[in-house]
């Protein structure tokens, strides 16, 4: 039932307009009277009745100046007025408050239903307005919260004005507190065959798959115990908020988000985690760190986990043991394991004397150089390396020991995959082959030598070499070439002049200017970068 104020100076109309009320049939009950404007006021702000009914003419003031004030606090209640009066003025104002109707005295009873019939249908449209604005802004609040946290993260507004909108939202729950931890989800493309196959179905072409990826990282988040919430920075990437996330549970959590993406979209995924910080303020600095880490995919290869302090660089005054990486990246292509050891041997003495985050710092970047192997190099095996997450594990460890006894082994077993994925398929005649050009990059005759030392005739050869390494002589042998000239130019001690030759190059202005062609830096500039 709406409820009906009745406010007249006279006791006989208040009570016949109660009788209508009450034959009309209709669904209002008259729940107050009022014989003056200050009751009115009184029992509108007390009882907040659905309709006003009010005489113009009263003893202490006009009833338009009571309607002034109602729509000073309330644009929405239907008001009708009573008046003896048939006044233009009275009638322009009473359509200024937004009247519902305009009665004369006396009032018949069929046009004060018809009065009240249209005071319910305002108040119906009104509430329909009002369920379709709360519809609208519940639809839109996930993007609403979506744009918060970007503004907080991207800083694109100053943060204590995000985090109070967001405190309003209930953005986080009271047990939703520190530490705060940003991940970066970079969706990796997906195969072009696979592409093109499915690009008829919902979820197999890109904006399908994009599509479905905006709620499942936060899907699974959640799914894994984390209180998350997460946003789109780009078709491709997300940012996830967790929040009381320690570091195993972030780390716990992007794997479940990885492994919900992959097996719902069959596609990779490379994920930054941000060290954890403690104030909502400090955010826009992890979600760098996040983003920093994610677009580290392209050292040290796809659909990898990457916490941001696996990318930290080693302190300059234990640069002198990292001088032997591009060494140590040789002996591992080549699969020769005691190379390996001796050189992780020769390493563990000298890091045992350093401080564990030294350690920390200086095994990871060996690790990230590894790693490039294992995206640059492609080979059989691949994917049960790329599995074992080698930065997420060792990020977890804590000692120094422990952190050079698991690299050691990670070493050693990319080694050996590398070498059992090239030799698989490729007869030991052509190992061979391999080895001398390794060992006569500096010698003339190329080809011609080879198919001597072959018993081969040079353009078979070169056919049979091409068709069972997959390269061609001439780029294998360039290649090889520049990979020696990187790891001799880390000796200080030689001379760009020597370098050149041993490597096949008796012009060293010719030798810079083709080294500069295929690594992008003259020898020089390589030193300066590397030592």
């Amino acid at each position: 039932m709406y409820r009906l104020l009745i406010v007249d100076d006279e006791y006989h109309i208040r009570e016949g307009l109660r009788l209508m009320v009450a034959e009309s049939g209709l669904s209002v009950e008259v729940s107050d009277v009022a014989g003056d404007g200050a009751t009115a006021l009184r029992l509108y702000m007390e009882r907040r009745p659905d309709i006003i009914l009010l005489d113009i003419n009263l003893p202490d003031m006009s009833g338009l100046d009571i309607a002034k004030t109602i729509r000073e606090k309330d644009q929405h209640t239907p008001l009708l007025f009573l008046t003896g009066y048939e006044s233009m003025t009275y009638i322009r104002q009473a359509v200024s408050l937004q009247a519902v109707d305009y009665l004369l005295k006396p009032v018949t009873s069929e046009d004060f239903e018809a009065a009240l019939r249209r005071a319910e249908d305002r108040i119906a449209q009104w509430r329909r307005s009002e369920e379709e604005a709360i519809h609208r802004h519940r639809s839109l609040e996930p993007l609403y919260r979506e744009h918060l946290l970007l503004d907080l993260l991207q800083q694109r507004r100053p943060a204590a004005e995000v985090i109070q909108e967001m405190d309003g939202l209930g953005f986080f729950a009271e047990a939703s507190g520190p530490p705060y931890t940003v991940l970066c989800c970079e969706l990796e493309e997906a195969p072009q065959q696979e592409t093109a196959a499915t690009s008829n179905t919902p979820h197999g072409s890109m904006y399908g798959s994009s599509h479905v990826f905006a709620g499942l990282a936060e899907e699974a988040a959640v799914a894994a115990g984390a209180k998350a919430h997460s946003a789109a920075v780009s078709r491709d990437r997300r940012v996830v908020l967790l929040a009381t996330a320690s570091c195993r549970a972030a780390e716990w959590t992007a794997q479940q988000i990885r492994q919900a993406v992959q097996e719902r979209l069959s596609q990779g995924m490379s994920i930054g985690i941000s060290r954890p910080v403690q104030r909502m303020e400090q955010l826009c600095e992890a979600y760098e760190q996040a983003v920093q880490a994610a677009e580290h995919r392209g050292w040290v290869g796809c659909s990898q986990i990457i916490p941001y302090e696996s990318i930290q660089t080693a302190e300059p005054n234990s640069s002198h043991l990292l001088e032997k990486e591009l060494l140590m990246i040789t002996e591992i292509r080549a699969g020769n394991d005691a190379a390996v050891h001796a050189i992780l041997q020769e390493w563990s003495g000298q890091l045992a004397g350093l401080p564990v985050n030294q350690v920390k710092m200086i095994v990871t970047q060996l690790v990230l150089f590894v790693m490039r192997i294992v995206q640059s190099d492609a080979f059989e095996g691949q994917t049960s390396i790329q599995e074992q997450d080698p930065l997420l594990e060792l990020s977890r460890l804590r000692h120094g020991p422990e952190m050079i006894d698991y690299v050691s082994r990670y070493f050693v077993q990319v080694g050996r995959q590398v070498r059992e994925s090239r030799e698989k398929g490729i007869p030991r005649k052509f190992q061979r082959a391999k080895e001398w050009i390794r060992e006569h990059l500096q010698e003339d005759g190329g080809l011609n030598r080879l198919a001597e030392y072959m018993n081969m005739s040079p353009k078979y050869l070169s056919a049979r070499f091409k068709q069972v390494t997959g390269e061609s002589f001439a780029d294998y042998q360039t290649r090889v070439r520049f990979e020696r000239a990187r790891e001799l130019l880390l000796d200080p001690n030689r001379k760009v002049a020597e370098v050149a030759e041993a490597v096949g190059f008796a012009d060293t202005n010719y030798f810079s200017i083709a080294f500069k062609k295929h690594t992008g830096l003259t020898p020089t500039e390589f030193r300066k970068t590397f030592l």
